[in-house]
């Protein structure tokens, strides 16, 4: 995992440029906009791959400083090198028996839904508010697999070779497994517009090998 090593600074970052940003200045919060706010979200995650994601996240103010919200996101890869490096062990033992090549590769898809806290930094009312936060989770895991020359293959790979790694159920079409995040951010407030910058790392569970992986992702919506 040395993409989540060489992120390991970000949370730090996030938090120090958003505290010096709200160091220039604060705004009057318009009432109106007290409750919530809900985001599309884009970004990357960084693992073993390093590969898109997208969802959405809404949040409830609890109190001055604490927020609870939920989010669901989309990972468009989060297979790991040791699950990747099965597929070629595989592709290359194939290869010597059937004397015709082979070259299989995998792509697990994540589907996650998770939910927590976060505590604010500063104020109501403050224009920048940088934040901390966790929470529990559950991810979807599917697994596809193609072969260069034959397309899709993935039922037949998993019914007859199964998935060393451990990562997902081969007899099942997708995998749930629970997961936690830890996080660090920012939110921007500009009357109703709302931005969240922030850095977030998961940590999956009930897998043979280990599974974490980190994200950086952008929010734009609105608060209510």
């Amino acid at each position: 995992m040395n993409a989540i090593r060489s992120f390991g600074l970000v949370p730090c970052v996030v938090v120090l440029t958003a505290t010096v940003a709200f160091g220039q200045g604060n705004s009057a919060e318009d009432p109106r906009f007290q409750h919530g706010y809900m985001t599309a979200i884009a970004g990357t995650s960084f693992g073993d791959q390093q590969t898109a994601l997208f969802g959405a996240e809404v949040g409830e103010n609890l109190g001055r400083h604490v927020q609870a919200y939920a989010d669901f996101t989309y990972f468009d890869n989060l297979i790991t090198d040791s699950a990747q490096g099965y597929l070629t062990d595989l592709s290359n033992t194939l290869t010597r028996l059937t004397s015709t090549p082979w070259n299989l590769t995998g792509y697990d898809r994540g589907l996650a839904f998770g939910g927590g806290a976060k505590y604010l930094f500063s104020a109501p009312g403050s224009t920048v508010r940088p934040y901390v936060g966790a929470g529990p989770g559950l991810i979807n895991i599917r697994r596809t697999i193609y072969e260069t020359d034959l397309g899709e293959i993935s039922n037949e790979v998993l019914a007859v070779f199964g998935a060393p790694d451990g990562n997902i159920n081969p007899e099942k079409e997708g995998s749930f497994k629970p997961m936690v995040q830890f996080m660090a951010g920012a939110g921007f407030a500009a009357g109703r517009t709302y931005v969240d910058v922030g850095y977030r790392f998961n940590r999956v569970y009930k897998t043979a090998e280990s599974l974490s992986f980190s994200q950086f992702k952008v929010g734009v919506g609105m608060r209510f």
